[in-house]
């Protein structure tokens, strides 16, 4: 099916989901719902989607071969130019797929890192994003060449060709670019340290603001330290860490890069430097969409104690901020911190960043756990 002239010039993309949980019927459209938005914000427009349930993926394919067919004939019939994958694809399943398909196929992973690279303007978040995706494309160009080179060998008759010189040639040059790229950050991470401890040298302690994307961090930084940051539906508009210091008492913030829903842990190792950040703060403050459904609203709290946990974060540092309170109704703010409370175990404080709403107890729950944690503040 042809483009009408006038329509949309985003890339027309399939977008494509393995389920594994029968039993499940209320995380994966979710799940799904938020993938969606984050390949539309990575430049493409969704013109149909797929799902399949299976126990086990296909080691090959991920998807049943005979859902493959069934994809690779909406992609001739749609005039489908990438398949977007929600699950993350081995390797061989990539190799596969593009070429049973005969377009690109990108996996969740991949999807993230576009999205990244449309918000990375400092050198260090560029330099992240390029050791992320060169970890993520060198197996698959192992795979790739090694294909190539198996159907060309028989015509050499087992011998060296120029191809798979070419082939190992081209791995040294990635392995030199991984080592390089992998220096550099190392020197940035170490300034970065040194910068931490100069910082924790003044005796001003320390807050990170993290959670997942649109959770409204930014717009709390800026209410909490009079900063004019960004702030933006856009998902990941935070990369490089932002730091405000306050007085009375004084205190230094830090927003930093956001969560998503199944984040790949690979693609958060990659972000050492605001890792660091949270790790170094002395308290952390989960912030939290209150106008999520219920049911999301816990999915990408889930999401982000694993993120933290997974981070070395002690829990008995973290206070969980319920944001815009102004776009729902105050008894349903209140039953989701009742249900934080009873659940996790957490503290939890309802505000509104954008109405600048209950700040003034924000930070008195903020100084009352300094003093659980046994940090002191100067006035």
């Amino acid at each position: 099916m042809l483009r009408e002239l006038g329509e949309s010039t985003l890339a027309r993309a399939l977008l494509a989901m393995l389920r594994h949980d029968v039993h499940d019927h209320t995380e994966w459209p979710l799940e799904l719902e938020e993938f969606l938005s984050l390949v539309e914000a990575a430049g493409f427009e969704v013109v149909e989607t797929i799902l399949q349930t299976r126990m086990r993926p296909h080691g090959g394919f991920l998807f049943g071969r005979g859902k493959v067919e069934e994809i690779a004939q909406i992609v001739a019939m749609e005039d489908i130019e990438s398949v977007a994958v929600y699950n993350v694809l081995t390797s061989m399943q990539k190799f596969n797929l593009q070429r049973a398909l005969g377009v690109p196929v990108l996996d969740r992973y991949e999807i993230v890192l576009q999205v990244f690279g449309k918000e990375a303007r400092d050198n260090v978040s560029q330099l992240q994003l390029e050791l992320a995706a060169l970890k993520k494309s060198y197996p698959y160009i192992k795979v790739t060449e090694s294909e190539r080179l198996i159907r060309e060998r028989p015509a050499r008759l087992g011998g060296r060709g120029p191809g798979e010189y070419a082939y190992h040639a081209q791995l040294r040059q990635l392995r030199k670019r991984i080592a390089k790229v992998s220096a550099e950050l190392a020197q940035y991470r170490e300034e970065h340290r040194r910068r931490m401890h100069k910082r924790r040298e003044l005796d001003v302690p320390m807050v990170c603001l993290v959670g997942c994307y649109n959770a409204g961090k930014t717009s709390l930084f800026n209410a909490l330290t009079g900063a004019d940051k960004e702030v933006s539906d856009r998902p990941f508009t935070t990369l490089a860490s932002k730091w405000a210091m306050t007085g009375n008492p004084e205190i230094f913030f830090i927003d930093t890069i956001g969560f998503a829903l199944d984040l790949d842990p690979e693609l958060i190792s990659a972000f050492q430097l605001n890792l660091d950040d949270m790790r170094g703060a002395d308290i952390l403050l989960l912030v939290v969409d209150v106008s999520d459904s219920f049911q999301l609203m816990q999915m990408k709290m889930r999401s982000a104690l694993e993120i933290l946990h997974g981070t070395g974060i002690d829990e008995s540092r973290i206070l969980i901020v319920l944001n815009k309170t102004d776009l729902v109704d105050p008894e349903q703010a209140a039953e989701v911190a009742d249900f934080i409370d009873a659940t996790y175990g957490f503290s939890s404080v309802l505000v509104s960043a954008a109405k600048e709403w209950n700040l003034t107890h924000l930070t008195d729950c903020i100084r009352h756990l300094f003093e659980v944690v046994g940090v002191n503040l100067v006035n």
